[in-house]
């Protein structure tokens, strides 16, 4: 009966605190235990939204095991689909591992990698023993690159061991409301007893919304970050393809393992409203994650991208004469020796960023200058930092440089014309 009250407030207790309302029945009457309920939902000791009827529309058609979509402010459950069906939720089990990275207060501080978490299995950055990196860049590992050598060295950092932070993580989990989620480890890989739900997945996620730096983490496309006591740079990329060119910005964490097959959680923003995503199982990610937020903010969505085909259209007699004057004009400069050409190491959209793959070249002895690029148009106009490194009268200088340079440091270096 209790359990019905508060469903039927919209949300669900801890089930801890249910069970000692009802093993104190000796003791307390009935209406006493449900003002117990009602008073720790309104001191906010509750945080899982019940399920509330579906938006107006076509119900979206999605290849997923278990879907959901929620009004991100309200926590009101728009679409569900199996969303209590316990499943394996690959590496989107990172949320969970970067929230108590994140809320550890420890991020200024650098761990080391241990042999157990350089020997995990991929997907990771390929950490050697020994290597000590700062536990802010760690949390960019995991949640950009998905790396599982990152997410046991911040495991074994912060609790001592793995199943000692699962232990963390279950703790955590059952603190935000979800009851259904299980882990056994701080990165997806398969192992039995490692499980949650959709709705659980969102109802975590939710929560990392409001956690300092998570969104500005899981939104960054590409960083540079270093290792503290090697040369070594590593470039991290974010496998989530949604984060540009889509309809709405989409921050979130992607997730694979065979069993598992393609999972995803994340948040859309438009108009200012936000709509969180869950995907388990699916064989179309990218498909089902699209149509579940187009869902979810039905009509108020923006219209989808026009496609750019001036590509396909047959260039102008004058417009293509100048395009191959200009090219000849760059052949010529290139085979005199004229011209200045530079090596790009990073491409940032804050200034802050550059100025930390700036100075880290600066400490390994290379000359490193930031070129502000401003990009677009109009709304989609911007500015992007160029981190470069040398000046050479010719591309075959800049492309030996390249070469060398490759050889002592992970970066994705090229050759670009000043």
């Amino acid at each position: 009966m209790i359990e019905k009250l508060v469903r039927s407030e919209g949300y669900v207790g801890y089930f801890s605190m249910v069970v000692d309302l009802r093993n104190r029945s000796g003791r307390l009457g009935m209406r006493n235990r449900v003002v117990g309920v009602v008073v720790g939902l309104t001191l906010g000791l509750v945080v899982v939204p019940a399920r509330a009827p579906a938006s107006i529309g076509d119900p979206p058609n999605i290849t997923a095991k278990a879907a959901l979509v929620m009004d991100a402010e309200t926590g009101t459950v728009l679409w569900e689909r199996n969303a209590d069906d316990e499943l394996p939720p690959a590496s989107t089990t990172k949320v969970m591992t970067a929230i108590l990275a994140l809320e550890s207060g420890s991020l200024a501080k650098s761990y080391p990698a241990s042999p157990e978490a350089c020997s995990v299995s991929p997907s990771k950055v390929n950490l050697l023993p020994g290597q000590r990196l700062n536990l802010e860049d760690l949390v960019y590992a995991i949640l950009l690159n998905s790396a599982n050598d990152a997410s046991v060295v911040i495991a074994e950092s912060l609790a001592g061991s793995v199943p000692e932070f699962a232990d963390r993580m279950n703790a955590r989990a059952r603190q935000l409301g979800a009851l259904h989620t299980h882990f056994e480890n701080p990165h997806g890989l398969t192992a039995e007893g490692h499980y949650s739900t959709a709705r659980d997945l969102a109802t975590i996620f939710r929560h990392a919304l409001h956690v300092p730096k998570f969104r500005t983490i899981i939104g960054t496309k590409a960083v540079v970050v270093g290792v503290e006591n090697s040369s070594r740079m590593i470039a991290l990329h974010s496998h989530n393809r949604l984060l540009e060119g889509y309809r709405v910005p989409v921050i979130g964490k992607t997730g694979y393992t065979v069993p598992a097959k393609k999972c995803f959680v994340g948040a859309g923003t438009f108009d200012g409203r936000e709509i969180i995503v869950s995907v388990l199982g699916s064989r179309d990610l990218w498909g089902d994650t699209k149509r579940l937020f187009e869902f979810g903010f039905g009509d108020a969505m923006p219209p989808a991208p026009l496609l750019q085909h001036a590509a396909l259209r047959p260039a102008h007699p004058a417009a293509h004469r100048a395009a191959h004057a200009k090219r000849s004009a760059a052949r010529t400069a290139t085979a005199n020796g004229s011209g200045h050409y530079a090596i790009q190491v990073g491409s940032f959209d804050k200034m802050e960023r550059a100025k930390r793959l700036q100075h880290a070249l600066g400490r390994r002895g290379y000359d490193a200058a930031i070129n502000r690029v401003a990009t677009g148009s109009g709304k989609n106009k911007k500015t992007e930092y160029h981190v470069q490194v040398g000046k050479y009268p010719s591309r075959d200088q800049a492309e030996s440089a390249v070469r060398t340079m490759s050889a002592q440091v992970d970066l994705p270096a090229r050759v670009v014309q000043q």
